[in-house]
């Protein structure tokens, strides 16, 4: 059995028994408006697939409708079958020809992933099966993704090694003026140098007082001696994330920022310690709260979430009543925030194991003074 096999019946099997559809359409529209589902299914690492279809049935096959150019990027010897329209006029009845491939019936039960449709796909969609009743089978995509084969888990591991390597060049990158765009650019520079072939998001580089903001901009600001430094950053591997963050200190730490520094050091080493199965997410989640708040600092974001395909991939730790399994792959990330001073984050990607929690990215974690 292929790997796009075992996945779509994985989602099939998640997918509870009364609504249960007759097959599954995932669409994507124009760039960003992309479903991760359709390339987690299909495993496929390059192209956008704009404007292209997926069905998946119960059986465990899959079918593509998409454009000439990108039907290039489908392993011809994979079982995946494409089939390629043209023009907006093809679309219609080259949709009903592959659901006619996939289920016989004149008005299918059709399974769509409600969260990554956009109101013109859905409309579409509409307009082609006339008569058909859908179902939304997000969640089931959301929890059949959130548990990892161990070629994700291979892809991520690669991500996480490159983001790490990356860190130890950061203090080489820093100087008397330096912005925190030029730090961001050239850290995004030695991943892709290093085998990342986008990053998962924008790069976040903060400097004193901006480190204090979550998700700042790295922007104009110069460095100036004595600096919090943070850096919130991932590569990617075949398509999966790494997600990483770290902070030091241009010059010597002070007082404030030491301790700022070990309290949340102490918190993400704790985190990374409950996250063994059958704990909780929102459970730790406040673990990791109550021991920041009991220093002083005052919580303003949860501390962690599930990455894959997606940087936030389907959970977050603060909002999770579901107990921790064995292939989960999810971020421990405590932070601590004074406006006007600065703010301290580290953050590590870790894998659910039967044995424990694994470590997937291995930056070092001690207060580096540059």
């Amino acid at each position: 059995m292929t790997l796009q096999s075992k996945r779509v019946k994985k989602l099939f099997n998640e997918i509870a028994i009364e609504t249960k559809p007759d097959f599954v359409l995932l669409a994507n529209a124009t760039a960003p408006m992309l479903d991760n589902s359709f390339f987690y299914l299909t495993d496929l690492a390059e192209g956008l697939f704009e404007r292209s279809f997926l069905f998946a049935s119960g059986d465990g096959s899959i079918s593509i409708l998409t454009s000439p150019m990108e039907k290039l990027l489908v392993d011809p010897s994979s079982e995946t079958r494409v089939s390629t329209y043209r023009q907006s006029e093809e679309l219609s009845g080259k949709l009903k020809q592959l659901a006619k491939s996939v289920e016989e019936r004149a008005s299918p039960l059709i399974g769509l992933n409600y969260g990554e449709l956009t109101v013109e796909s859905f409309e579409t969609i509409k307009s082609v099966f006339k008569g058909s009743e859908f179902v939304d089978i997000s969640r089931a995509l959301a929890t059949t993704r959130l548990i990892k084969d161990q070629s994700e888990i291979d892809h991520i591991k690669r991500a996480c090694d490159i983001g790490s390597q990356v860190y130890e060049k950061v203090p080489g990158f820093l100087g008397d003026d330096v912005t925190e765009g030029e730090v961001a650019a050239s850290m995004a520079f030695e991943m892709q140098k290093s085998g990342s072939a986008s990053a998962p998001f924008d790069t976040i580089v903060g400097f004193g007082k901006n480190s204090a903001f979550p998700h700042h901009f790295a922007g104009p600001t110069k460095l100036k001696k004595n600096d919090l430094v943070l850096m919130d950053y991932g590569a990617k591997d075949h398509g999966y994330c790494s997600d990483i963050t770290r902070t030091l200190v241009y010059g010597r730490a002070s007082k404030a920022q030491r301790e700022m520094y070990g309290t949340v050091l102490e918190a993400n080493a704790m985190g990374i310690e409950s996250c063994t199965i059958d704990n909780i997410g929102e459970e730790i989640n406040s673990k990791i709260g109550d021991l920041l708040e009991s220093r002083g600092y005052k919580v303003i974001h949860g501390f962690g979430h599930s990455i894959g395909r997606s940087v936030h991939d389907g959970h977050a730790l603060d909002n999770n009543p579901e107990k921790l399994r064995p292939g989960m792959v999810i971020t421990v990330e405590p932070a601590v925030y004074k406006p006007g001073v600065g703010g301290v984050r580290i953050e590590d990607d870790v894998l659910i194991t039967k044995g424990g929690p694994r470590v997937l990215t291995s930056a070092r974690k001690e207060l580096i003074e540059v």
